[in-house]
């Protein structure tokens, strides 16, 4: 937003350069959403596959432990 406020203080200069920032910073946020929301997808997926039964057994922990469990691609998130 600074960056964008910045950019005010020009008011003669095309606003090409105000929507490019805006864009890059929606692909931030958009890249930010998809990467809760596989998480989301993850954290409901690991609590409906846990049997509640000791912590030694717990699948939740055991994802957590061995990322080739998870369905979500880490690297291709950026996580």
């Amino acid at each position: 937003i600074r960056e964008l406020l910045d950019l005010s203080d020009s008011p003669d200069r095309s606003c090409a350069q105000v929507d490019a920032v805006a864009q890059r910073q929606l692909r931030e946020v958009e890249a930010r959403l998809a990467r809760l929301e596989a998480l989301r997808i993850e954290l409901r997926r690991m609590i409906g596959e846990c049997d509640r039964d000791r912590v030694a057994d717990c699948r939740i922990l055991e994802v957590l432990r061995d990322h080739e469990e998870c369905l979500a691609d880490h690297g291709q998130l950026g996580a």
